[in-house]
């Protein structure tokens, strides 16, 4: 996923974040482990900038060794605007001193205080202080009513004028609580491993010697044992470590336990139905992701995930108001009904671009299926997922392809409707903007979501927000092109009519999409992510690739051999440059290439498959050169690095269909044991799976964390994962400087840099975990 995916983001949260509660807050205990006092604030110099700090309602800006928020709308709370650090612990009946200066251009109250970081919201200081254009120091002692591992610092400025606070000399000095940990320094996949896969373990070690293993059954009986191999520095998370083979145990088994020394592992299986229920799971994500019809809890895991329909109907028009630069933005005279499709993360808004990568994905794998492992019936045929649309004779991941694509087809501007857009060199960075009104017939509107970000809990059929379309792009209008086309060839047989429907979209947005080559995305309003890209001869090779798979028109051949992508893949660069991900796709349009039957001649065709086994060589190749033994050796982390992992392992399965080599489906699996656990964190990235699984992720309505009444996450849940390029959200404003590449996660449901959930993450676990079911590693 792009590093910046989101924008004015931290208006998500706040009212979340600094409301005021006064219940117990579930402390851990009257006898917490402390240290010696010492200074619990980071950078309170703001020698680092604003590192470590957050804010809510106006940016940051660090100026002389302050930090200064600027905020133009003080809102109706005093929690819409805040300044704050986060991350702090505390321990019950300890004394704390917190002193700070504070200066505002404007004369304003606010309020001081030190609270829990989450529902209930204890407060543990409060104070109201006056500030004005004279720095002033504040100096207060406290005695915290509980211990506390979740605290946060606020400055609460909200219902005031709108003006500019800075804050300097800030300190919190008390004894340090003394973190739990209850990592397991025995690493493993904590659901299991397949009985033929490669077995293996990462364990945290200084010794530069090998270290004695046992493998025990669940009566404590020893099953095998040897000596572990030192690998050395793992750069990702800075640790010295070591690794233990097992492969030798094949027998299905449950409740293992490996031993290194005297530490142990969580219990695990060996199982070769490892995968099954879990590709299931994954598959659930997009039915409960659904918009505009019922969640009925006879299709989901629990009946707490059960929920009224969101946004049903939703018939919206073009965004016809000022945007926060000041843009006045003309409207349109007409409505489209947009109804259905899937949310694409946590939030609400529905993307054109990022739900036609996921499309593609789902559909990829029935291609697969068809094509590549040549399978007599889908895994996912008619009456196999617990959908709506099961028994209706077509085939159930179609079907749910099919709730995405109807969407992005009710995303096509009509024959002769007009639309105001952002042209020339734009961007959603650039503060100048201009705009015209163009005939955009056949395009494709970006994005349709709220007005203004919203804050959770919130399920969808809640949502307060007007909605607005927000203008056609060229990169959303050759999305729906390269998906409509595939939509065409995978319903021919089935569906006839839709397929023919699929061909004309898709078609007729090449032709806008030429015609309107440089329409770049851009955020005329904030309730939404940009999804922004000003480079689309990718999109355009994507698009042609898969109008030309479908039809085999000569206009399509010459734009593909025409493209500086022709037939390229990844090339498996240390920092993961070129990856497949929503904003670079020219590598889906080569896959396709190799993968469905087209006129193109044999030596190109074989010239793509070629390809995709180089990259996948050089993925696998790099397993054993990373301490926890994946197919990715970047050492910076950047935003949903858990799914170039699984986009990756793409590649790995294409590339084991073409040559039945092994190591491929191992590599995959190998990706697969991370995410489940074999990893620095020790942490299952999936929920419902792992004895440490993801809990909290970011989402409006699996929001237990911030709400006992809210649904906890279901299982088959991917997070995005460790994230060390971007640190803007107010729990990973505490990690900065503070971790290094895999170490940069907290399960947190106000760590959306972090911890959010997305389509396009989810569509390639998904992939993978159905591959890896497919019995290569299991017989």
């Amino acid at each position: 996923m792009k590093l910046f995916r989101k924008s004015n983001v931290s208006l998500i949260i706040s009212c979340v974040l600094a409301m005021q509660g006064c219940a117990s807050n579930g402390s851990t205990g009257n006898s917490p482990a402390v240290g010696p006092t010492d200074e619990l604030l980071t950078n309170g110099s703001f020698a680092q900038g604003t590192d470590g700090w957050w804010s809510a309602g106006g940016p940051l800006s660090a100026d002389q060794q302050m930090g200064c928020l600027t905020f133009t709308n003080g809102g109706s709370n005093p929690w819409d605007v805040i300044f704050g650090q986060s991350g702090l612990a505390l321990a019950q009946g300890q004394t704390y001193t917190l002193s700070f200066t504070a200066s505002a251009k404007q004369p304003i109250h606010a309020k001081a205080l030190i609270q829990h970081d989450g529902a209930p919201y204890t407060s543990y200081l409060i104070q109201d202080i006056e500030l004005g254009a004279s720095a002033k120091q504040f100096d207060f002692t406290f005695t915290p009513s509980a211990t506390d591992e979740k605290t946060q610092f606020q400055l609460q400025l909200g219902t005031q004028t709108p003006t500019t606070v800075c804050v300097g000399k800030a300190s919190l000095k008390g004894p340090r609580l003394k973190a739990k940990n209850d990592f397991a320094e025995v690493r493993v996949n904590q659901v299991g491993y397949l009985p033929h896969a490669q077995k293996r373990a990462t364990v945290v070690s200084d010794a530069a010697t090998p270290l004695p293993w046992t493998l025990l059954d669940s009566q404590g009986n020893k099953l095998a044992e040897g000596q572990t191999r030192p690998f050395g520095l793992n750069p990702a998370s800075g640790e010295k470590v070591h690794i233990v083979d097992f492969s030798q145990v094949t027998q299905p088994a449950r409740d293992l336990v490996l031993v290194v020394n005297d530490k142990k592992s969580h219990p695990f299986s060996i199982d070769p139905q490892l995968y099954q229920k879990m590709k299931f799971d994954a598959l659930s994500f997009f039915y409960q992701q659904r918009s505009g019809i019922d969640i009925e809890s006879k299709y989901v895991q629990r009946a707490d995930l059960a929920r009224p329909a969101g946004h049903k109907p939703e018939q919206v028009t073009c965004f016809n108001k000022t945007d926060a630069k000041g843009n006045a933005w003309p409207g349109c005279d007409y409505k489209l009904d947009v109804t259905g499709g899937w949310y694409d993360a946590g939030d609400q808004g529905k993307y054109v671009v990022n739900g036609g990568i996921s499309t593609w994905t789902l559909m990829n794998f029935y291609e697969h299926e068809q094509h590549g492992r040549k399978r007599s019936a889908s895994a996912f045929s008619d009456g196999q997922v617990k959908i709506p649309e099961s028994g209706n004779g077509k085939n159930d991941l179609l079907d749910e392809a099919r709730w995405m694509m109807d969407f992005m087809l009710a995303m096509q501007v009509p024959e002769g409707k007009k639309a105001a857009v952002p042209v020339g060199d734009q961007s959603a960075h650039l503060d100048a903007l201009k705009l015209t009104e163009i005939d955009a017939s056949g395009m494709a509107f970006h994005k349709v979501a709220d007005e203004a970000w919203t804050g959770m809990p919130l399920p969808p059929h809640k949502d307060p927000q007007p909605r607005y379309l927000s203008h056609p792009s060229t990169a959303a209008t050759l999305n729906l092109a390269a998906t409509a086309a595939q939509c065409a060839r995978v319903w021919k047989q089935s569906d006839a009519p839709y397929a023919a429907r699929c061909l004309k979209a898709a078609e007729t947005a090449w032709q806008a999409a030429k015609k309107h080559p440089d329409v770049y995305a851009y955020d005329n309003f904030v309730g939404s992510g940009p999804y922004d890209d000003t480079q689309l001869d990718d999109e355009f090779y994507w698009a042609a690739a898969e109008l030309f798979a479908t039809t085999g028109k000569t206009e399509y051949r010459d734009a593909i051999q025409n493209s500086r992508y022709y037939l390229t893949t990844p090339k498996g660069d240390k920092d993961a440059t070129g990856d497949l991900y929503w904003q670079g796709v020219a590598s889906a349009g080569t896959i396709t290439l190799a993968l469905v039957p087209n006129t193109l001649p044999q030596a190109d065709v074989q010239r793509a498959r070629a390809a995709i086994v180089a990259t996948a060589d050089a993925y696998q190749q790099r397993v054993d050169q990373e301490g926890y033994l994946i197919p990715y050796t970047a050492e910076q982390y950047p935003w949903g690095s858990n799914s170039n992992l699984m986009n990756r392992s793409i590649f790995l399965g294409l590339a084991h269909d073409i040559t039945g080599e092994r190591k491929y489906v191992q590599a995959m699996s190998d990706a697969m044991d991370y995410l489940l656990g074999r990893n620095p964190l020790d942490q299952s990235y999936v929920s419902g799976y792992g004895s440490r699984p993801l809990q909290n992720p970011h989402h409006r309505f699996w929001a237990h964390q911030v709400d006992a009444a809210s649904p906890m996450v279901p299982p088959g849940v991917l997070s995005g994962g460790p994230n060390s390029m971007n640190f803007s959200d107010p729990v990973a404003a505490t990690l900065k400087g503070n971790c290094i590449g895999q170490m940069c996660w907290k399960d947190e449901i106000g760590a959306w840099t972090l911890n959010e959930v997305t389509v396009n993450w989810n569509a390639p676990f998904f992939w993978t975990a159905s591959y890896l079911d497919e019995g290569d590693l299991a017989n």
